[in-house]
């Protein structure tokens, strides 16, 4: 994955939370070695102005105290759609972002969250907190039983490309004969992939006392995770999801782990 640079997407909506995304996207820019570009999305033509001139000081401030070149971009439209449209305009490898409706997370904002990054073709990385580490040294990698699973290894190549990741990977309890298989086989896939790579991880399976996503995330807070990889439910044909996804319960209540989104193809 060491080819021509992408660009890491940071959309903003100028909030406190927006600019811990921008922190993490600067570590995150010095170790891959990719640019940085910086998106806000207005309503109308008569918010350009003044949203400019507040990309130019968010920049500005960001020079100052990284040394980092950042490029602004400005677009009329809807986040549902422009953040999706920007990202694959620009070749972005990764976009991550941070808002109050990460911060202050309720049952709608949590679902107005994953459409947005339902919408997009890259992972997407939602940031509650400032980094604390400036590396991904652990990684949480929760194992299902889809076949969508498997996708998240192009994700696990970027870090072991990159970083000196240990992967951490978590199967749920079940007694379903059935789903134990595929559980089975998606981890087998993944330890082969991990090995293959030579890179470490350490395999868990969850007691099963709780739900899988709260004890996932009780796993990856003991373990002082510095990243959570989920694979999303995708939308039905309206626009909605059939059931409550896995990483509806981890996005609002990762706090200072970061969470990075992976969609199916």
């Amino acid at each position: 994955m060491k080819g021509a640079p992408k660009t890491i997407l940071v959309p903003t909506d100028f909030s406190k939370v927006a600019e811990y995304a921008l922190q993490h996207a600067v570590r995150v820019s010095n170790v891959v070695k990719e640019p940085i570009s910086i998106l806000h999305i207005v309503q109308s033509e008569s918010e350009l102005a003044e949203a400019g001139r507040k990309l130019d000081a968010v920049i500005a401030a960001t020079k100052e105290k990284y040394s980092v070149d950042i490029k602004p971009i400005l677009r009329v439209g809807s986040i549902f759609i422009d953040i999706a449209r920007v990202a694959n305009e620009i070749d972005a490898s990764i976009v991550i972002m941070g808002s109050s409706t990460i911060k202050e997370m309720d049952e709608n904002r949590v679902s107005w969250t994953l459409k947005v990054i339902t919408s997009c073709k890259v992972p997407f990385v939602t940031i509650q907190e400032p980094p604390v580490n400036k590396r991904y040294d652990d990684v949480v990698f929760p194992i299902d039983f889809t076949t969508e699973n498997r996708e998240k290894h192009e994700r696990i190549s970027y870090f072991c490309d990159f970083y000196l990741s240990k992967f951490h990977l978590i199967k749920p309890l079940t007694s379903d004969p059935e789903l134990l298989a595929k559980i089975d086989l998606n981890m087998a896939s993944a330890r082969k992939f991990l090995e293959q790579k030579g890179a470490k991880f350490t395999e868990y399976t969850v007691p099963g006392a709780k739900p899988y996503e709260q004890e996932v995330l009780e796993l990856a807070v003991n373990i002082r995770a510095d990243l959570i990889v989920v694979m999303t439910t995708p939308l039905d044909t309206a626009g909605e999801f059939t059931v409550e996804p896995l990483e509806q319960f981890i996005l609002a209540n990762a706090r200072h782990i970061p969470v990075m989104s992976v969609n199916p193809r």
